[in-house]
């Protein structure tokens, strides 16, 4: 948990009666682990894209804006300078570089680049337009979306292990939603189709780079407060990250007889549990909420837990030496 930025009082919302607690929202930040992780700081990087000799193996506009993009962001997650990636061209012939089986290759412009690692960019290009008829009409008017598919072919070369780290396949799907005539035979591709898939050749190039490294997410959480000495004391602990101390009380409330006090001090015991990153002992905290008392955020809270716990292993398990 990287910390609390805003604290939002909704004092106007109260649960399960008049004598219920308030619903507090915390705005945190969380850690997202990298979809295909690589270690990129400390590292030389460099992004090559190919020349070739026919103009039908791929876009080289979206090349560009792909290529481009994914050099800048590699530096944001690598914390280097702005724009300290360089973009080279390789000239290919009228070979197709997008196999694995190439390694001479891909170090011989590592070494000639000084590069530790390489990112080749072999093929960024469009699928054909098509149209699916979704809900909605208007009149003599119906509402479709014309889509188009977007693919991508990157390929990752470490030059000191002398491997391919990753081969990256992308894929994706533009869509625009369109309102034609119910009898329209064919679909007009907008004005601004072009300049759109242009912009989204950069974004899939930042997310391509961001893929790379843990990333963080703003969510909010729920924090259970009453207008009472105790739970003002806990309260402000909590917005001061002290969070030990919040607990200490929390701890005494939960052996109280109101059964809905000690379901949200038994729910915020787990949201402690979970700032500390102790996210087993917040879903037992959470499961005795949800045992004392049912409310609907402890549902929720636990579904989000789950999945937090999830992705935290698959980055010990992914981040494990061999």
């Amino acid at each position: 948990m990287k910390a609390i930025r805003t604290v939002i009082l909704i004092t106007s919302l109260m649960l399960l009666g008049a004598c219920g607690p308030v619903i507090n929202i915390l705005e945190v930040d969380v850690r997202l682990p990298a979809a295909k992780p690589l270690t990129l700081p400390g590292k030389e990087l460099a992004v090559f894209i190919p020349q070739y000799d026919s103009v039908s193996i791929t876009d080289s506009i979206l090349l560009a804006k792909f290529a481009q993009s994914l050099a800048g962001e590699l530096a944001l997650q690598a914390h280097l300078p702005s724009a300290s990636v360089p973009l080279f061209n390789h000239y290919t012939g009228d070979q197709v570089l997008g196999t694995l089986d190439q390694p001479d290759y891909a170090y011989r412009l590592a070494m000639e680049t000084e590069s530790d690692m390489i990112f080749m960019v072999d093929s960024v290009f469009i699928g054909g337009f098509d149209t699916r008829n979704i809900a909605g009409s208007f009149g003599n008017y119906k509402k479709q979306f014309l889509i188009v598919p977007f693919h991508a072919v990157v390929r990752i070369f470490d030059a000191h292990q002398f491997v391919f780290q990753e081969y990256l396949s992308l894929s994706d799907t533009l869509a625009w939603e369109v309102w034609v005539p119910d009898d329209a035979k064919a679909v007009s591709i907008p004005e601004s189709a072009f300049e759109d898939i242009q912009k989204a050749a950069v974004i899939l190039g930042q997310r391509t780079a961001r893929s790379f490294s843990d990333q963080w997410e703003t969510q909010d959480r729920v924090i259970f407060h009453y207008s009472k000495k105790d739970w003002n004391r806990a309260y402000d602990h909590a917005l001061a990250f002290e969070w030990d101390k919040a607990m200490q009380i929390w701890l005494r409330m939960v052996e109280g007889d109101n059964a809905k006090e000690v379901a949200c001090a038994a729910f915020n015991i787990a949201l402690a549990c979970e700032m500390q990153g102790y996210f087993d002992l917040a879903e037992e905290w959470l499961e005795l909420s949800a045992k004392t008392f049912s409310m609907p955020e402890t549902e929720y809270y636990l579904e989000l837990l789950q999945e937090r716990k999830k992705n935290a292993a698959s980055i010990l398990i992914e981040k494990e030496p061999f």
